[in-house]
């Protein structure tokens, strides 16, 4: 029997995330046997509107990317979604170009903490460690998610504008 129906239908109704450990243990099945059964999923549903994200030792649905805004159009009908603040959108900017960036290194760009935006966007999942600086105290490693792609309704992030582009723009604007 093919199991990936049944894995699509506990990570549907599985919440944020669900260790591949606890999956593999409930199939009966090897880390090393499951893990390409995710990977060939998430292939098959990559062109859906429900991908499926996996990351370090989880897998979770995240809403396909390409379809951030109409999920965003449809949803402003019955109440406009949160927007985010200017020192968010400007700490997940930093992230976004310079990704993987450590938190000491966008605060250094910034000027200021980060603690709180680093923590809120990751329980929102538009960042997420993704490894550990090879330095004094090995500090994590960000970098920006399908989900945040998906805010902004962009595939990844060589979708972004040329940041050098943009502050030749602005620059040239102040000049007048």
């Amino acid at each position: 029997m093919d199991i990936k129906p049944q894995l699509e239908a506990i990570l549907f109704l599985g919440g944020e995330d669900i260790k591949i450990k606890e999956l593999a243990k409930f199939f009966s099945l090897s880390m090393d046997k499951l893990i390409p059964i995710l990977y060939e999923l998430k292939g098959e549903r990559k062109s859906t509107g429900i991908n499926i994200e996996i990351f370090d030792d989880t897998v979770y649905l995240v809403s396909n990317p390409k379809y951030g805004e109409v999920i965003t159009n449809f949803f402003e009908q019955e109440k406009k979604p949160r927007k985010l603040s200017s020192s968010t959108l400007e700490t997940l900017s930093i992230i976004a170009y310079n990704q993987p960036i450590t938190k000491s290194e966008v605060e250094a760009i910034r000027g200021v903490s980060v603690d709180s935006i680093i923590y809120t966007m990751e329980n929102k999942k538009f960042i997420r460690v993704c490894g550990k600086k090879d330095s004094i105290g090995k500090p994590n490693l960000y970098e920006v998610t399908d989900k945040f792609l998906g805010y902004l309704g962009i595939d990844s992030v060589d979708e972004l504008p040329n940041y050098y582009e943009i502050k030749e723009k602005l620059n040239g604007k102040n000049k007048d």
